[in-house]
């Protein structure tokens, strides 16, 4: 079946969710009829579009979702969306309106256009892709299918090595800690570290975790409510709004009730932890801030082991070094020379925690000048030498 203007209309009509149809990456037709600051942005379009699966979707920065239905054969494809699980909040439309460019003149209509939008979860979200890509391509994908062509516009490869990291744990019968992991799950969530989350859900020692009870569907729903207990009180106490946490707490542990294969419950459990590490890492970030902090803050992250200076992030995302510093000085309330600090200082406390390295081996990781060095500043940000706190932990 080709996918026509008349059955993208039928579709909206149906459901009520935007729906759009591009021809070789150029919009066709738009359901309902709209202006230029409500189409997808091409930021999410080229995340749905860079991979060549039948179906997939994307999480947005204002914790939306697209999908994207490729029409077999034919240079068509559907988009529709986005759908959020929760009311369009008045801060989460000041990023919107950011990210969309929208004049002040136009503001009006962009509020009504996002408020028109019916909620819907992505249980109900997922199987709709599943839906129309059996209508127009007329073969049948599963919700696990789908599940693993999620991506997020943020540099996450869960999924692709989930499964690889799951075969080495059974083969090297990888053991666990159930009480450390719990400590590492709450304090990813909680200081909002995607990265580091994001690394730990591909170590085999979550994915036996996570596998544990794969034998019984109703074993794997009791951890995954487990799971979604901490994250919503990791995530009020990193600053996470209580009524968000709490409504995505429920919000979650109903769609994890429809669900009876171990593999979807597995990768909802992913998705839950990382939606609430993503809202909290947003509420410690400036709501009218721009891409650019976001950028500089993950080139930190994922950059914690090396010597980076301000003038390498500055180049990373294409400004000058003076007004980087101003920027984000301005923006963020913090120099960035003390920000990149403070995360190697967050790592090192990490380290301490849940790793046998000796404090000089993590000096030279996170590459402090010497061992006294890293232990100074460690004193001065959280009043305790680094030994001491080993200890207490």
């Amino acid at each position: 079946m080709i996918a026509s203007k008349e059955y993208c209309e039928y579709l909206y009509n149906s459901l009520y969710i935007p729906i759009y149809l591009y021809k070789n990456k150029t919009l066709v037709a738009c359901y309902p009829a709209q202006g230029n600051n409500t189409l997808p942005t091409l930021h999410y379009l080229s995340s749905l579009w860079e991979t060549d699966n039948s179906v997939t979707y994307t999480m947005t920065y204002f914790y939306s979702y697209y999908g994207c239905i490729q029409i077999e054969n034919s240079p068509f494809c559907i988009v529709i969306g986005p759908i959020n699980n929760l009311y369009y909040a008045k801060e989460s439309l000041l990023v919107m309106r950011k990210e969309f460019s929208v004049e002040d003149s136009d503001l009006e209509t962009f509020y009504d256009f996002f408020h028109s939008i019916p909620i819907v979860n992505t249980y109900t979200f997922i199987n709709t892709l599943l839906f129309i890509n059996c209508t127009v391509n007329n073969t049948e994908l599963t919700r696990n299918d789908v599940f693993g062509y999620m991506n997020y516009p943020r540099d996450s490869t869960i999924i692709r090595k989930h499964s690889e990291n799951s075969y080495v744990a059974k083969e090297e019968g990888v053991t666990f800690n159930p009480y450390e992991i719990g400590n590492k799950l709450i304090r990813f969530i909680e200081t909002g570290n995607i990265s580091a989350l994001q690394k730990f859900l591909i170590h085999p020692e979550f994915v036996v975790t996570a596998k544990l009870a794969s034998v019984k569907p109703r074993h794997m729903k009791n951890l995954f409510i487990s799971t979604v207990t901490l994250a919503t009180y990791a995530a009020m106490k990193g600053g996470l709004s209580p009524s968000i946490a709490y409504q995505l707490s429920e919000i979650y542990i109903q769609q994890v009730e429809r669900l009876t294969d171990p593999d979807a419950i597995t990768s909802l459990i992913e998705q839950s932890v990382t939606d609430y590490t993503i809202r909290v890492a947003d509420s410690k970030f400036p709501v009218n801030g721009d891409n650019i902090l976001r950028q500089v803050i993950e080139y930190v992250r994922l950059n914690i082991n090396h010597n980076i200076t301000v003038s390498d992030v500055a180049k990373q995302v294409g400004f000058s070094r003076p007004y980087l510093s101003y920027k984000f000085k301005k923006d963020f309330g913090v120099e960035l020379s003390r920000f990149i600090r403070q995360c190697k200082l967050e790592e090192a406390k990490d380290l301490l925690a849940y790793s046998d390295k000796s404090i000089s081996e993590i000096s030279n990781y996170l590459c402090f000048s010497s061992q006294s060095h890293l232990q100074k500043a460690f004193k001065n940000q959280f009043g305790i030498t680094p030994q001491a706190y080993r200890q207490s932990v």
